[in-house]
């Protein structure tokens, strides 16, 4: 549900609007800017926009009521707007924890069938989470009403989870797949359509999306009694659809054919700050996979050096999507246009589900004895498969961290680095393709965890130094 609407770029000064009459009317209060104000223009891009008071909230409902949205061309957006809540950082970590499991058992089973698997539960998983993060974003007050929410999403995925090695088995096992995720997407559809009777700013795309999510939530049902091959068809046609519906439905196109002239829109902040939070999450499977399992031995063995070099590799993954764009100065995709909006959205699930998948191959590649690989691992798992999810997942990672760093507009004056944005951001793609082809060589699990570590603290330094303006990097001061 985020809003990819461009926004003009002009700066715009509010006054405190005159206090309501009692009773005569209703509608936000209009307040004066912030002192945050130019941090906020400069920081995303420049945007016209007014603040508006939030209504009084209550433990058990609060009347919903829409935190941002544009109108006319303005955005207005609810005043002292807060970060990510202690709900949501769990529901994070909850995720993480339902990812990995997923991972988990597609690693257990390495192999084209089980990526494919893993692929498609995720996106259903990642859909699900994306639901939530926009309904936070677009409406959060933390009553005991969206807790409840909230905590019934959970539970439902935590059958998802539990039932996922089951999906294929028979019709049993796929529809307590299936069944909860068309009750996770059946949920946030009635929500969002009661809460239009309140919210008449988001009122008309948020019940044609509501109703996009009814019939593709229908369509799930056949899924549960054709066979693999047909499941597996199904499930990514549906899949498609239901992607083009939530873009269509907030797409400056979707607006100018109906007319509107108020729409949904995001706080920019925190959209940033939700998918900071769960990519950093996500790095951290990486750490729990080298410490939960006591597979690195005692002394210094080959597994705690193995161990060493996940380490690193999760220190300059999660540095490297730190520095993002690579710019002290830009234009946000979110707020630049509707493709480099989508385009900045949909690279974080690549992104996440490859970072997770790697996480737990490397984990699994830390504790193999290379010794017994030919007499027994091999047996129990495909280990050159593990390998290329382990490359290959930070292959992916790199990649995604790559063109995430494109999609900013960087205004940052010339000659600033040393070099354009483009060759400072770029070598991530180059990078991730070479790891991706390390088990093509002739080396074994420890050379191809080494040479991949070494190549990402390349890139991290060049990174580093490319990334420090040249008044610093000199020896003079910001």
């Amino acid at each position: 549900m985020t809003d990819i609407t461009p926004t003009s770029s002009k700066k715009l000064t509010s006054r405190l609007s005159q206090a309501l009459e009692s009773g005569a009317q209703e509608g936000p209060i209009v307040l004066t800017d912030s002192e945050d104000e130019d941090e906020f223009v400069k920081k995303y891009g420049d945007i016209d926009f007014q603040y508006i008071k939030r209504p009084r909230t209550s433990f058990w409902f609060t009347r919903p009521h829409a935190l941002n949205y544009f109108q006319d061309g303005v955005l207005y957006r609810t005043k002292g707007e807060r970060s990510s809540t202690k709900t949501e950082l769990f529901l994070d970590l909850m995720y993480v924890g339902i990812i990995a499991n997923l991972a988990g058992d597609a690693t257990e089973h390495a192999g084209w069938g089980a990526l494919l698997k893993y692929i498609l539960l995720f996106v259903a998983v990642w859909t699900v989470w994306c639901d939530i993060k926009d309904f936070t974003n677009y409406y959060y007050n933390e009553d005991l009403s969206q807790k409840v929410y909230i905590l019934w999403i959970l539970a439902l995925l935590t059958v998802f989870c539990n039932n996922q090695t089951q999906i294929l088995a028979n019709r049993s096992g796929a529809a307590f797949v299936v069944g909860p995720y068309i009750l996770c997407r059946v949920s946030l559809a009635l929500g969002l359509f009661v809460y239009t009777f309140w919210i008449p700013e988001h009122r008309v795309q948020q019940r044609v999306y509501s109703a996009t999510i009814m019939v593709t939530s229908c369509l799930w049902i056949i899924v549960v009694f054709v066979g693999t091959r047909a499941k597996i068809g199904l499930a990514v046609a549906i899949m498609v659809l239901e992607n083009v519906c939530f873009v269509t439905c907030f797409t400056p196109w979707f607006k100018r054919q109906l007319g509107l002239t108020t729409s949904t829109a995001l706080n920019i902040e925190h959209e940033v700050e939700r998918f900071s939070v769960f990519v950093t999450i996500a790095i951290g499977e990486f750490l729990y996979k080298i410490v939960a399992g006591g597979d690195l031995d005692l002394g210094f063995q080959v597994h705690l050096w193995r161990g060493l070099l996940l380490l690193v590799d999760a220190y300059v993954l999660f540095w490297i999507y730190s520095y993002g764009s690579m710019a002290r100065r830009a234009t946000h995709a979110l707020r630049h246009s509707a493709f480099r909006a989508v385009s900045w959205i949909y690279l974080h699930l690549p992104l996440v589900a490859s970072i997770v998948l790697a996480a737990d191959a490397g984990g699994d590649l830390v504790s193999i004895n290379e010794t017994k690989e030919a007499e027994e691992a091999e047996e129990a798992v495909d280990i050159t498969a593990v390998k290329f999810f382990f490359t290959g997942g930070l292959c992916v990672a790199l990649v995604s961290m790559g063109l995430l760093g494109l999609t900013d507009d960087p205004k940052d004056p010339p000659e600033t680095y040393i070099v354009g944005r483009f060759w400072r951001v770029v070598f991530r793609i180059p990078v991730g393709v070479i790891v991706l082809v390390l088990p093509f060589g002739d080396l074994g699990i420890t050379g191809i965890m080494g040479v991949a570590t070494i190549l990402m603290v390349v890139l991290l330094v060049w990174e580093s130094v490319s990334g420090t303006p040249k008044n610093c990097l000199f020896g003079g001061s910001r």
